[in-house]
């Protein structure tokens, strides 16, 4: 083959062969980027004194809330945003203001004993 064309099974091979490297590229840097930053996280804890990153110890923000059920509809919302309206010696708590007024009305029955 002194014709100086490639066969198919060369240009073939030739291109399998750029793939692989391609992706033994894309590995060695990701492992590259896991190393550095792995080393970095470790100088920041050392310059520091505190643990940084996911492993380290974060307070939470969340708190836990306390949902109450609409006696109007029946929807569950949470006691600190819910509308509430005081009857007798009880608190009643509504998901909005028209169920609250539709409860302090009295002509509806409603579905908060089940």
């Amino acid at each position: 083959m002194a014709t100086g064309r490639i066969s198919r099974f060369e240009f073939f091979s030739r291109i399998m062969r750029f793939l692989i490297w391609l992706v033994v590229l894309c590995w060695t840097v990701a492992m590259l980027r896991r190393v550095v930053v792995w080393m970095l996280r470790g100088f920041m804890t050392t310059l520091t004194g505190q643990p940084s990153g996911p492993a380290a110890p974060q307070q939470s923000t969340l708190t836990s809330r306390r949902l109450v059920r609409d006696p109007v509809c029946g929807v569950h919302v949470a006691e600190d945003r819910a509308f509430s309206l005081e009857v007798g010696a009880e608190i009643v708590h509504f998901c909005s203001v028209a169920c609250r007024d539709q409860y302090a009305s009295g002509n509806q029955k409603f579905a908060a004993h089940g």
